[in-house]
Parts: C-alpha cells; structure tokens; sequence
C-alpha cells in the first residue's frame, strides 16, 4: 500500500526532503566528479603513451631506412656480386678475395647501433662461412623466411628470424631479401640483423610494455625480451581508437594504445603497442572516487543531523500553530497566543491573530454588504436598456417619417449587438460584410460624401473568418484616408480566391500615405495612435493563422491606399474545419 505524500506528517516530509536534498546533488556531483577523473586521466595517458609511440616510430623508421639503403647498395654491388659467385679452388685464394672485399665490415662500422648482423646466405659450395657469408643448408631451406626471400625475388620482406648458427642463438628483427642482378641472376640472400639494443633502447621510452607487432599479431620486438615471439592478440579494428583499447591479458586488465608504423618492403602493417595498466592509469580516479565518498558520506551524516534538529524545530511551531487555528475554528476568536521568531511562521501566527480579530468584524458587516451588493446590481446598465432606447428612437423616426434617422439607428443597434456579443470565435464572411455594409452607410449619412461598392467574386456562403477583421480596415480608409479628402471618396471592397488563398482587399481614393509611413507599420513602429486597427488587424491574423498571412499594404500620396487581408482558403471552409485549423 502505498502512503501519499500529503499524509505524511511534516516533520518526516523535512526529513526526507534534507535527505533527498543532500543525497541526490551530492551523489550526482560525486559521480560526475569520478567519471571526470577518470576521462581525463585516461586522455592525460593517451597523450602521453601517444607522444612517446610517436616519438619511437621516428627512430625505429630511421633505423629502418638506413638499413633498406644498404640492402639497396648491396643489391647492385658488383665485387660482391662476382665475390659470391666466383668458385674458389682452395681457402687460401678465398682468404685473398675476402680480405680485399671491406664494404660489408664498413656498413657495420659506420651503422653499429642500427645493426647487429649482415649475414648473405649462397648456394656456392666453395666459399667459406666467416660470419657474414654462410652456405645454404638444408634447415635453412625449409625456413619460412628464406622461402618467402625467393619467391619475392628482390622484393624487401621484414621477418623476426631465430639465428641458429650462431655460438649463442637468439631472435633478430631482420630485413630479409634475395640479391639479384638486373638479368634475374641471383647470387644470395640477404639478412640484416637489426640491433637489439638499439630497438629496446628506442621502446624503453615507455614505462611499460612496448612492442613492435605485426599484422599477424607477432611481436618482433619489444622493450621485454620475454614478449619477442609471442603472439598478442590485437584487434585491428581498435588499435586506431584516439583512447585506446581495455583488454584482458594474463588475467590483468590494460589499456592497448597503438599507431600505425609503414616499414618499406613487401610486408603486412605494423603496429607500435604499448600496454598500460589500467590500475595504473586509474589510480587517480579511484583516489579521488574513495575521496569523493568520504565527503558524500561526512555531508549526508551533518544533512541528517541539522535536518532532525531543523525540522523538530519547525514542527513544533507548526504543531503549535495547528492548534491555535483549531481553536479559533470553533469560535474562539478572542484568545490571547504567540509563537517566537520573525520567520514565515512567526508572520503566519501574526496573521493568524490579525484574522481571528478581523472575522468577528467581518461577520457583522455582512449584512451590510449583502444590501450594498444589493444596490449595486441593481444600478448596473443592462444592455437591453440600451437596446431597447435604440428600438424606441427607430419607432418614432418612422413614425414621424424621419426613414433616415430609423435606417442609422437600426444599423448602429445591429452594430453596438455584435460587439457587445463578439467573445472572438468564428463568424460567417457574409455576416461580416453585413456589419461593414451598415457601418459604412452610417458613415455616408454621416460625412454624405462616401461611395462604396463590395464585390463578391467566390460563394462564401461557408466561409468562417475572425470578427471585425475587415472594419477596422474600412474605418482606418475613411478616417485616415477619405476625411481628408475634398472630393468624394470612394471605398471599393473586392472577395476573391487565389490559389489556397482568400484576398479580402479595401481600396480607397484617399490621401494615401508615404512609403514611410508604410514600413513604419510593419517595423511596429509607434505612429501615435494611427494605424493601430490595421496593426491589431495584422497580429489576429498572423495569430490566428500562422506567420505565412497577414496583411499588405501598397499606398501612393495622392492616389489611395490599398490593403489585401491575405487567409487561408481551406481554413475558412465551414466553422469545425476552421477551428480545426486553428488548432492544429
């Protein structure tokens, strides 16, 4: 069963309210606090992870190039082409040709931190194995790498290759390639051990673990020997992610961050990956979260106290004052009280008292203002008096056969009805035409110098329109307009269908008026009073009918004024459709 809010008593209702006060801005700020934290550290880390990737793809790019410009040069040597290929008759002469052959021990002279080993691996069975130039042997034959050499034929592959040959073997990222002659003659394989050293020294910019990848997810070199060769599984389609990855590795959650590192040569992508610990990326965070609950915690516990003594307070007032006011519903409106404090309670209690002194008061002037109430009623204007004096002047025009005074006292009964009934719904167009008909024969009995004609050109026999829309137009003509006038004036009133559109148009021969004047109206601006029927006229339209219509105006001092009330024809078809419209 659930309690309303309105039955609980108000001591628990400020409990609660300080409670859900404290604890909801509170958590909320907690929350947004950590989760702030915690972006921002991990942007903080990617751009620094970033920087240093970076600042590695540089280096291990030189390294790199510099490595793929000797295997160009190599490519195209001559002498070690001949010296590859000669067949040697005894260890001796091959002595000879090796010692007059120096550029393979210059490049690693002058390269010694870019590379470990420059190895040529041949297929002639003469020459002797000295550390650069080994003979091919049948385990080396059936190395994937010294396959795919051949089958490039020239082209640069990089491989991670495990050096069984030497005393003490170990795993090289190396650049692999098959020296061939312009003629397709290939005198060896070329293997470029880089330097170790020099790779983890570039990795070793990062703190943690950094590793060369390739496409496969083999790491072929990293910063932590004991990764070289492993396979890590990378996703190809995260690695490029501005922050990163979280992943699951030996039961330890990290952030992968990786850029794309182009090798030149005939070889899958590369990556450079660096895992970061997320405890180590989040120690900040959770910091700031075990703080964070401390504070919520300290802050909801003094919210609780001050709330039990705020709202003990308040509703021991409260309670006071409930019982006073139950004391003066039974009529006991002379009792002495007082309730301490100039708070909105202490006022209440004031009031309270003023009230009970002031309902003995009240109560006996009721009488009295039962009889004034009385009075006045009976000393309002009831329209139907006027009416009435109205119908009585038309009765004894006609009977005195003043027919001229009977018609304008007639039409200006009919005008004065429509106004006092207008509440602003709906009209038919034909009753509005009435109305302006009559005013406009009241006025030429009054100015006698005003012709008009109103030419309907559409059935508008279900046409609904706003009331008093096009009288204030006709008024604005005849008093702006034609009272200026000496000549007769003349008002011509035309109802025509345009496209979807109604154009109820008044055009007058009067003083017309200046462009100024015009966009003045428009811009509204205050024209002390004048045009204020054309510029009320606008805003019911615009109002009523949307932004699209309104009112045009086209004048020319001297010549007139024509204004166009422009409607929406299928809004005014029958008065449901109308408000229909209106509604929608």
């Amino acid at each position: 069963m659930f309690i309303k809010f309105s039955d609980i008593k108000m001591y628990k209702k400020l409990i609660l309210s300080f409670i859900v006060i404290s604890i909801i801005p509170i958590s909320i700020l907690g929350t947004v606090t950590v989760i702030h934290f915690r972006n921002f550290a991990l942007e903080s880390s990617a751009k620094e992870v970033y920087n240093n990737l970076n600042s590695a793809k540089f280096q291990i790019m030189k390294v790199t190039e510099e490595v793929v410009k000797i295997a160009d040069k190599l490519m195209i040597d001559q002498r070690l082409k001949e010296l590859l290929l000669y067949r040697y008759k005894s260890p001796m002469e091959t002595f000879i040709k090796y010692s007059q052959y120096r550029e393979i021990e210059n490049y690693k002279t002058l390269f010694a931190n870019a590379i470990a080993y420059i190895r040529i691996y041949s297929e002639n069975p003469t020459i002797l194995e000295n550390g650069i130039f080994y003979k091919v042997k049948d385990y080396i034959r059936k190395e994937n790498w010294y396959r795919t050499a051949i089958n490039l034929n020239g082209f640069i592959r990089w491989e991670l290759i495990y050096q069984k040959e030497d005393i003490y073997p170990d795993k090289y990222f190396s650049l692999v390639r098959l020296l061939r002659d312009p003629y397709n003659e290939s005198f060896g394989v070329l293997v470029i051990n880089l330097n170790k050293l020099e790779l983890k020294k570039i990795l070793n910019n990062q703190s943690f673990d950094t590793f060369l990848i390739n496409d496969d997810g083999n790491i072929v070199a990293s910063n932590n020997e004991n990764l070289i060769g492993t396979i890590f599984p990378i996703d190809r389609l995260k690695i490029m992610q501005p922050n990163g990855y979280s992943l699951k590795y030996n039961n330890k959650d990290y952030r992968i961050f990786g850029i794309y590192l182009p090798l030149a040569g005939y070889n899958k992508d590369f990556y450079l990956v660096s895992m970061v610990p997320l405890d180590y990326i989040m120690r900040e965070p959770y910091n700031m979260f075990r703080f964070a609950l401390s504070i919520i915690g300290i802050t909801i516990g003094l919210s609780i106290f001050f709330a039990l003594i705020f709202s003990k307070n308040m509703s021991k007032r409260i309670a006071m004052l409930n019982d006073i006011v139950n004391e003066i519903s039974h009529g006991n409106w002379d009792m002495e009280f007082s309730i301490p404090g100039k708070d909105e309670i202490g006022e209440l209690a004031k009031n309270v008292k003023n009230m009970a002194r002031n309902i003995k008061l009240l109560n006996e002037l009721k009488i009295k203002q039962k009889e004034m109430k009385l009075k006045i009623l009976t000393n309002n204007l009831n329209p139907h008096f006027l009416f009435n004096t109205l119908e009585t002047i038309h009765m004894m025009a006609i009977c005195k056969e003043q027919f001229d005074i009977a018609d304008i006292t007639l039409k200006l009964g009919n005008l004065l009805r429509k106004i006092i009934e207008f509440d602003g719904k709906p009209i038919k167009l034909k009753t509005e035409l009435k109305l302006v008909e009559d005013y406009l024969k009241i006025q030429k009995y009054r100015f006698g110098k005003i012709d008009y004609k109103i030419n309907i050109y559409e059935d508008i026999e279900d046409l609904y329109i706003l009331p008093f829309l096009i009288q204030p137009i006709v008024e604005n003509s005849i008093i702006h307009g034609l009272e200026e006038k000496e000549e007769k004036g003349i008002i011509n009133i035309n109802i025509k269908k345009e496209e979807d559109k109604l154009i109820i148009s008044v055009e007058d021969n009067g003083v017309g008026m200046s462009q100024e004047e015009v966009e003045a109206i428009f811009n509204n601006e205050d024209l002390s009073g004048k045009k204020i029927g054309l510029k009320n006229t606008m805003e019911r339209i615009k109002l009523f009918y949307g932004e699209e219509f309104g009112v045009k105006v086209q004048s020319e001092i001297g010549k007139g004024t024509r204004v166009d009330i422009i409607l929406p024809y299928y809004m005014l078809k029958g008065r449901d459709r109308y408000v229909q419209g209106i509604n929608s």
